[in-house]
């Protein structure tokens, strides 16, 4: 552990324990995200990362946390809140905590860390801030995040969000004999990594790109591995949804919980089971109608680009857009070289 003072009296405590984490989390009255808990600093680090995280403490008392990590390998080292792929870490605080000032503090020590490039990717509904404050030469790695606002109950999302069209496809689906259940315990997750199987095949066959690179790409930022250790990390708040018709495997959410918010995090299917039973759809509008039963405020979407399949699929449940983004920093190691990343994320379910 070590603790410093890089300027304007603020301290830095890192890497954090997790006692320390959960004191901050109570300070944000659990307004956070699962990616923002340190059961997902967990999962990160069993993927070749080692644990950054950085405790800001102004003399005021105000008390900041980054969630990050830092690569393994020493020769080009790079931290990362979180990895590309790993979803949203940011910076948690008390309310209205983050403020300008505060944020070009910890933007200061990010670029001061020994790294060629620092990644920063904040809550989505605080882009125009971070866009204003990263230092020159930052460069951005845009997304467009689908956030569906809960309030008011499933009865007033499935009424005023819900697509007509989209309604009409629950209603079949109802009819259609399907059977759906839930498991928080990972046992789902072969049934579930088949059908993500599948989807790779499709999602290759649909692009543009050479023959097998869509699923190389998304395969090597999913592998199984990855579910398997968010499952073991997050326990009962990752559960895996599964629709069967006929006692086969048609479609599966991975679906994860964290106070007010559900995340889908990640769905597949076998779209010859699927598509005619319309299991896609009606498995997310029960992940959605059990947010509602239990009090959560809204269902994060995760990114998508514009135009695709995915986001129309999205758009139907009537979430809010978001364009935001992550933040390639030059850290101080960097040289003068602008980093780059054109990465895109996995697609979900199209």
């Amino acid at each position: 552990m070590s603790v410093y003072a890089p300027g304007d009296g603020v301290r830095v405590r890192t890497p954090v324990p997790d006692e320390l984490w959960h004191e901050m989390l109570a300070e944000s009255d659990h307004d956070v995200l699962p990616s923002q808990t340190p059961e997902w600093r967990a999962a990160v680090c069993a993927h070749g990362w080692r644990d950054a995280t950085r405790l800001y403490t102004w003399p005021d008392g105000t008390r900041l946390l980054v969630p990050m990590v830092r690569s393994t390998a020493e020769a080009r080292a790079e931290y990362a809140s979180w990895p590309v792929g790993w979803g949203v870490g940011g910076v948690l605080g008390a309310h209205d905590a983050v403020t300008p000032d505060r944020a070009r503090a910890v933007l200061r020590d990010l670029a001061a860390l020994p790294a060629e490039r620092v990644y920063l990717r904040p809550h989505p509904t605080s882009t125009a801030m971070w866009d204003a404050l990263v230092p020159p030469g930052t460069r951005r790695n845009p997304r467009m995040t689908q956030i569906l606002d809960l309030e008011g109950g499933f009865d007033h999302v499935w009424r005023h969000r819900f697509k007509g069209k989209l309604r009409s496809a629950v209603r079949r689906a109802e009819r259609a004999g399907l059977t759906v259940e839930h498991d928080g315990t990972g046992r789902l997750l072969p049934e579930f990594d088949r059908l993500f199987e599948l989807s790779l095949d499709r999602w290759d066959r649909q692009s543009d790109e050479p023959a097998g690179e869509v699923r190389r790409r998304v395969r090597a930022k999913n592998p199984p591995t990855k579910f398997t250790a968010v499952a073991a990390h997050l326990g009962e708040n990752c559960r895996v949804w599964l629709a069967r018709h006929d006692g086969r495997a048609a479609a599966a959410v991975v679906a994860l919980y964290q106070g007010p918010y559900v995340v889908y995090w990640q769905g597949a299917m076998d779209k010859a089971r699927a598509a005619p039973t319309y299991a896609a759809p009606y498995l997310l509008h029960l992940v959605i109608e059990d947010a509602c039963a239990q009090g959560a405020r809204a269902l994060h979407m995760g990114d998508t680009y514009p135009g695709t399949s995915v986001t129309r699929f999205k758009t139907a449940f009537g979430p809010d857009e978001y364009h935001t983004a992550g933040y390639w920093i030059p850290g101080a190691a960097a040289g003068g070289r602008a980093p780059v990343q054109h990465e895109r994320e996995g697609m979900k379910s199209s």
